[in-house]
């Protein structure tokens, strides 16, 4: 199915090009949401920006950080796509800047995410407390969420005694 629907977005891309004069093919963002993006370049010249960035800059996100101790933020997994744009690492650049630490609850850790260290995110927390499979875990994910919060500001206030 993948395969099927990256051939029918790079066959859109190339009938843009042709008909149109736009080139979309490695355009970022182009392909999302079933090639959204590349559509609203090609049919009504807009400007493709991470979405990210304008949720961020819509709430006024830097001047939020005034004065702030720590960013709470997540995602169902955190992995090496995560890196490029989604909100744990959106927010974590942002607050880097200000050097407010950034805390990251997710579901699911994956090898690749590390990276998001170097980005601006302080620590990664997982709510996948037991090694089961996905199915199951899912049962249970609203009481592993809070105890992994509650294990987390535990860990916090006895570093601010």
């Amino acid at each position: 199915m993948v395969k099927l629907l990256d051939e029918g977005l790079y066959n859109m891309s190339q009938v843009i090009e042709k008909c149109l004069g736009k080139k979309t093919a490695d355009l970022p963002g182009a392909g999302a949401a079933g090639g959204f993006g590349a559509g609203c370049v090609a049919f009504f010249d807009a400007e493709l920006s991470p979405g990210i960035e304008t949720v961020l800059d819509t709430v006024g996100f830097d001047d939020l950080l005034d004065d702030t101790d720590v960013v709470f933020t997540g995602e169902g997994r955190i992995d090496g796509q995560s890196l490029r744009g989604k909100v744990v690492v959106g927010v974590a650049k942002r607050a880097k800047a200000k050097n407010v630490p950034v805390v990251a609850v997710v579901g699911d850790v994956q090898d690749d995410a590390y990276g998001a260290y170097d980005i601006g995110v302080t620590a990664i927390f997982s709510t996948n407390r037991l090694a089961i499979p996905f199915h199951d875990a899912v049962t249970r994910s609203r009481q592993d969420y809070i105890h992994t919060f509650e294990d987390v500001l535990r860990l916090m206030k006895a570093l601010t005694k």
